[in-house]
């Protein structure tokens, strides 16, 4: 059943996100009136590992550590728990600003966002178990084998095929058991527009490739792979809490702020907040800070642990010297609303408000409920080297913004009311697809910063977009392979055509000149949440890294970071997959460590060779 009025779909609509947004706040407080009186216990305080942050790689880490039965993990996560109903796909939006939500801003870009509030870009990032992951399109993707071939250059006795790609064989290597060997599931999409059939033939009438293998960044046109298990969103989380296991203690609601440290280098134990109060959790063989981007930066920083200069400016003594917060760096994106469509494309507000959608969700796992808002992804290299990895991504999505009219979905973006009811909103009620072209090795680099000394005072992040103009070129080339396969005769048959209007802080210059396109770019500046870098891994002698190839913080022991800050350049594509991986490869080091700490030696083995250990 389809409803037709468009005015009484919105009005559900909204009716329906403020219904959500009520329950969402409803889960967020819940646990507070079910554990009023509740008392942190402190007993049992002392653990071999400690993980800061649920989300995928402190999911992945803790899992893993925790195949050791004899080992102890203690897992403390900000956020708390969620609720099923939070895994519906297309409910992953509705979830951003909200409590789930840490609710990042930049501060105010010099060279970009001018059409953002305040020219800042909104970065939404997961607070709850299962992290970010939890809010994203689940896009996955592994990345071209030369981005980590340019990080792990220098490691001895490195290769792709012997120390990466058996990672994501691991990982990917889930069948539907209750002891599966791999940490998330990795399908088809369930859902896909009407869209994909016309793109895949207009990118055919270009002479572009059509690939089978979106998830390598491999150039050409194809349909993504996403993390869904029977049409519900999965993340690392929920497998390890499938697995339910008896080693591992999970504490929500648990805010670290500090990591402790034994003569200013070695870490014992963390000090955290929980309802108002502090305490101290101790471990005896490793803290694992796995808070994220801005979260682990943070942490490091108010333990002493970064760039002196940056550390007494805010008044915190300096323990390591390091350039913790540098090397922030983002894929970008730009171009809403450029594709305007005759016809639908059998996705919209009024499918997914039918009863018929919700009931292909709840009793079968499909139908648009299960939508991933990305249809095909496309990889090129603009320069034509096909042999290196590609510097420009497409992503195909059926919707655009004004398919709300403008009431929510701007606003995650950040879209001034001026540039919406200038732009965006006119023509009125116009059908809209976006293609949105992905800049995928900015050359621009920000940092992270501390207001001052109080962790509760909100962070300074600083991507300096387009600061290079590399990085406004590749966009540029992005927006004319858009015009061109727009205007292709396949897509002509779906009724579509390229967006000329122009776009008003633009209108001196001519349309689809250099010149124009550099200023919409500047102005319609939006985040693809992929922000890397600030902990960056690499050679010990390397002044600019901040942690080694063993994922430990150079200058300390048993101090490791595990997630996307360590990352040292941008991968080819989405970052989720990669973040997977490396989780996986800091697991095996953890456990190969305490394997070499726990042997013994026996006294005729100084003399006599007894035998070989394997580590797997």
């Amino acid at each position: 059943m389809i409803v037709n009025t468009h005015s009484f779909l919105i009005f559900l609509y909204m009716l329906g996100i403020l219904c959500f947004e009520f329950f969402i706040n409803f889960l967020q407080y819940n646990d507070l009136f079910l554990c009023y009186n509740c008392e942190e216990k402190e007993n049992s305080k002392t653990f071999d590992y400690i993980v800061v942050g649920f989300g995928s790689a402190g999911a992945i880490v803790s899992r893993r550590l925790a195949e050791n039965k004899s080992a102890r993990i203690l897992v403390l996560e900000a956020g708390k728990y969620g609720n099923t109903l939070l895994d519906i796909p297309s409910f992953g939006l509705l979830l951003q600003k909200s409590a789930f939500d840490w609710q990042y801003k930049t501060v105010a870009q010099k060279n970009s966002c001018f059409s953002l509030y305040n020219n800042k870009s909104i970065w939404p990032m997961g607070k709850i178990v299962g992290g970010t992951a939890r809010l994203n399109n689940m896009l996955y993707v592994r990345g071209h084998p030369e981005d980590f071939n340019s990080w792990f250059r220098q490691k001895e006795g490195y290769s792709f095929e012997y120390d990466i790609l058996p990672y994501f064989k691991r990982l990917e290597q889930t069948i539907y058991t209750r002891n599966p060997v791999g940490s998330i599931y990795v399908s088809n999409l369930t859902f896909q527009s009407k869209l994909p059939e016309y793109v895949l033939n207009a990118a055919k009438e270009l002479g572009y490739f059509i690939s089978n293998e979106t998830e390598n960044c491999m150039e050409g046109f194809g349909l993504p792979k996403v993390t869904l298990k029977n049409g519900q969103r999965w993340t690392p989380a929920h497998t390890l809490l499938e697995l339910n296991k008896p080693n591992i203690i999970i504490r929500t609601g648990r805010t670290v702020e500090k990591v402790l440290l034994r003569n200013n280098f070695e870490a014992y134990g963390v000090k955290y907040s929980y309802k108002g109060q502090y305490h101290i959790a101790k471990a005896t063989k490793g803290v694992i800070l796995s808070a994220g981007v801005v979260g682990t930066t943070k942490i490091l920083l108010h333990s002493g642990i970064g760039q002196k200069k940056h550390l007494d400016e805010v008044n915190i003594e300096t323990k390591i010297n390091l350039p913790v917060g540098e090397n922030l760096q983002d894929h970008l994106t730009t171009g809403f609303d450029l594709v305007l469509l005759k016809h639908s494309l059998g996705i919209g507000i009024e499918y997914l408000l039918s009863f018929r959608s919700l009931f292909e969700y709840f009793w079968y796992g499909i139908g648009p409920w299960t939508t991933v808002g990305c249809d095909i992804l496309a990889y090129f290299n603009t320069e034509g080297k096909h042999d290196d990895p590609p510097d420009l991504q497409l992503m195909v999505m059926p919707l655009g913004l004004k398919e709300d009219n403008g009431l929510y979905l701007r606003h995650l973006l950040g879209i001034t009311d001026e540039t919406w009811n200038s732009y965006f909103n006119e023509p009125y009620n116009t059908l809209t697809a976006t293609i949105l072209p992905v800049l995928l090795h900015p050359k621009s680099r920000g940092n992270i910063r501390l207001q001052d000394n109080k962790f509760s005072s909100p962070i300074l992040i600083d991507p300096k977009y387009l600061t290079h103009a590399h990085d406004v070129d590749i966009l540029i080339k992005g927006l004319e392979i858009i015009r061109k396969l727009v205007n292709t005769e396949a897509m002509k048959k779906l009724g579509a055509s390229f967006n000329e209007q122009i776009f008003p802080p633009c209108k001196q210059y001519q349309f689809s000149s250099r010149e124009y396109w550099s200023c919409y770019v500047r102005h319609i500046t939006i985040t693809s949440y992929h922000p890397v870098g600030t902990c960056k891994m690499g050679p010990n002698e390397d002044e600019n890294s901040v942690v080694n190839f063993n994922f430990e913080v150079i200058g300390t022991n048993n101090l490791f970071v595990v997630d996307g800050s360590v990352i040292p350049s941008l991968t080819s594509g989405n970052i989720i997959g990669t973040i997977f991986i490396l989780a996986e490869m800091a697991s095996d080091v953890l456990k190969y460590r305490d394997f070499l700490n726990s042997s013994k030696c026996e006294a005729n083995e100084i003399f006599i060779k007894t035998c070989t250990c394997q580590y797997n």
